[in-house]
C-alpha cells in the first residue's frame, strides 16, 4: 500500500492489467458483510486523513478558551506577562488566516507535484512549530507569529486530508466521509475548549502540539491516492490501490479509463485555471466560501464566549463554548447523513436559510435587550433566547454552510486541475476569514451588535439565491 510512487514498473504491463482483471465478478454484487467490512477499512483510513482537519479545529477554537484564560491570569510559561488590547485579540483569528493565504498555494504546489499523503506528512513540521512557541511565548509578538504559523501549516494538512479522502472513497459514500472532514473541525474545537477549561492557555497549547505527532503517525498507513498515481503515469500502481479500495466486485479497470479520459491531453500547470469551464467553477466556489465567512460562520466559531457574554447569557461562558461545540456535532451528523441523500445544493440551501431566519430572531432580542431597562421582568423570562439561538446557528452552519463549500473545493474540479484549484479557492477563504475576524470589532461598533447579526443573515439569503442558481449538484459523480 506504501510503494513509492516514484518507483518504476517494468515488464509487459498489458499481460499484468489482465491478470489484474482476472478475478473481478463485475455481474456479481458485492455481498453486503464485504461491502461492510470494505468500508470499514476505507473509513479507518480516513480517519487518519480527518486528523488533519482536527488540527484545523483545534487552531481555530484556540482563541476562545485562551483568551478567557489570560483575562484571569495572564502569567506566561516563561514568566513573563501577557497583556491583549482588542484589536490584539481580534488578531490571534486574523493572523491565522495570513499564514493560511501563505500556506494555500504551498498545499497546491505540494498536492499536485509532491503527492497527497507526502504534502500531509509536510504539514505536521509547522503545526508543530506553532503549537510549541505558542506554550512558551513569552510576550505578545511570538504568540501572534505563533499563530501565523499554526496557519501555514494547517491549510496545507486540510487541503491534503479533503484531496485524500476524496480520491480514495466510493462514490455513493464520497459525500458521508467529506463530512466527516468537518466532524474533525468540531471534535477538535471540542478538545480545545474541555482542555481550556481546566488548564491555562500555555498547558493547552501544549496537549495540542501532541496532535500533529499523532497525524504525522497515521500518515504512514495511508496509500498513495491512485488520481496522483495515474497523473504520473502509474496506471498499475493505481489500478493496484483501487483494487484494495474497492475489492475484487468493482471494475476498477472502467474506473482507471473514465479517470484516465477526464485528464487526457492535459498538463498540470496553473494556466488551467483560465480554462472556461475550470474558470466558471472556481468562481462559483469561491462565492461559496464568500457566503460561508460573512454570514458569521468563523466568528460564531472563534469568538463563541465573546458572542454569549455580549448577548448577555448568565453562564460561565467557556461551560456555553462547550454546550454550543455539541451542537455543531449534531450539526454535523445531520450534514453525514443528509449530504449523500439529499445532494449538496439542497443542504446549503436548508443551511444558510436556517441560519438567516435564527440571526434574524437573535437580532431582534438583542436590539430590545439593548434598549429595555434592567428591571424589566419581560425580557428576563426570556434570557435564554441567546443561547437557543446560538445553538440553532450552529446546527444550521453545520449541515451544510460549513462543510459543503470544502467538499466542491476538491469535488468541483478534475484531477489535473485539483490542486492548484483547490489552493486558490483555499487561499480566498481564508482571505474572507482574515476580513472577517479582524473586522469583527469594528462592524459590531458600527453596525451595532442586532445590526452585525442581521448583516449576516442577510448574506445568507443572498447565498440562498446564488445557490438555487448557480451551483451544480456533485452527489454521485465520479470527479476525475
Amino acid at each position: 500500500m506504501n510503494r513509492t510512487p516514484s518507483s518504476e514498473y517494468t515488464g509487459d504491463e498489458s499481460i499484468e492489467l489482465k491478470s489484474c482483471s482476472v478475478d473481478n465478478i463485475y455481474n456479481k454484487k458485492e455481498p453486503e458483510a464485504e461491502r461492510r467490512i470494505r468500508l470499514l477499512k476505507q473509513l479507518c483510513l480516513v480517519l487518519i486523513c480527518v486528523l488533519g482537519q482536527v488540527l484545523v479545529g483545534i487552531t481555530h477554537t484556540w482563541p476562545s478558551p485562551a483568551i478567557s484564560s489570560l483575562s484571569h491570569n495572564n502569567a506566561s510559561l516563561v514568566g513573563t506577562e501577557i497583556t491583549l488590547t482588542t484589536t490584539q485579540i481580534d488578531m490571534t483569528g486574523s493572523l491565522l488566516m495570513v499564514g493560511s493565504l501563505l500556506g494555500s498555494p504551498m498545499a497546491g504546489w505540494l498536492i499536485t507535484y509532491v503527492g497527497r499523503r507526502r504534502s500531509l506528512q509536510v504539514s505536521v513540521l509547522p503545526c508543530l512549530t506553532g503549537w510549541l512557541l505558542l506554550a512558551l511565548a513569552p510576550n505578545v509578538a511570538v504568540l501572534l507569529t505563533a499563530r501565523m504559523i499554526q496557519g501555514f501549516g494547517y491549510s496545507i494538512a486540510s487541503l491534503s486530508a479533503s484531496t485524500i479522502i476524496m480520491e480514495i472513497s466510493d462514490v455513493e459514500v464520497r459525500g458521508m466521509m467529506l463530512a466527516l472532514t468537518t466532524i474533525g473541525i468540531v471534535v477538535g474545537g471540542l478538545y480545545t475548549v474541555g482542555f481550556g477549561y481546566i488548564l491555562p492557555w500555555y498547558y493547552l497549547s501544549l496537549t495540542c502540539a501532541l496532535l500533529p505527532l499523532v497525524l504525522l503517525l497515521g500518515t504512514f498507513f495511508l496509500p498513495y491516492s491512485p488520481s496522483y498515481l495515474l497523473l504520473r503515469g502509474q496506471k498499475l500502481q493505481a489500478i493496484q490501490v483501487l483494487r484494495r479500495l474497492r475489492g475484487p466486485y468493482s471494475d476498477v479497470n472502467a474506473e482507471v479509463t473514465k479517470l484516465e479520459a477526464m485528464n487526457s491531453g492535459t498538463s498540470r500547470n496553473w494556466r488551467n485555471l483560465l480554462k472556461p469551464k475550470i474558470l466558471k467553477r472556481l468562481i462559483v466556489v469561491i462565492m461559496l466560501f464568500a457566503f460561508q465567512n460573512f454570514c458569521g460562520t468563523y466568528v460564531f466559531i472563534v469568538h463563541t464566549s465573546r458572542i454569549l457574554q455580549a448577548a448577555g447569557v448568565v453562564m460561565d461562558p467557556d461551560l456555553g463554548t462547550v454546550i454550543v461545540g455539541v451542537a455543531r456535532i449534531v450539526g454535523c451528523i445531520a450534514n453525514i447523513y443528509l449530504v449523500d441523500k439529499i445532494g449538496r445544493k439542497l443542504c446549503l440551501v436548508i443551511s444558510h436559510a436556517g441560519n438567516a431566519v435564527t440571526l434574524v430572531m437573535l437580532g431582534a432580542y438583542v436590539y430590545v435587550a439593548e434598549k429595555a431597562s434592567n428591571d424589566d421582568n419581560i425580557l428576563n423570562r426570556f434570557h435564554w433566547v441567546p443561547l437557543v439561538c446560538m445553538l440553532v446557528i450552529m446546527l444550521a452552519l453545520n449541515i451544510g454552510v460549513h462543510p459543503v463549500p470544502h467538499m466542491m473545493a476538491v469535488e468541483y474540479f478534475p484531477t489535473y486541475v485539483r490542486g492548484q484549484a483547490a489552493s486558490v479557492v483555499y487561499m480566498s477563504g481564508m482571505l474572507f476569514t482574515f476580513m472577517v475576524l479582524q473586522l469583527y470589532s469594528y462592524m459590531k461598533e458600527t453596525l451595532t451588535q442586532a445590526g452585525l447579526y442581521w448583516f449576516y443573515a442577510f448574506i445568507s439569503v443572498l447565498a440562498v439565491l446564488f445557490t438555487l442558481a448557480f451551483v451544480k449538484e456533485t452527489k454521485g459523480k465520479v470527479a476525475g
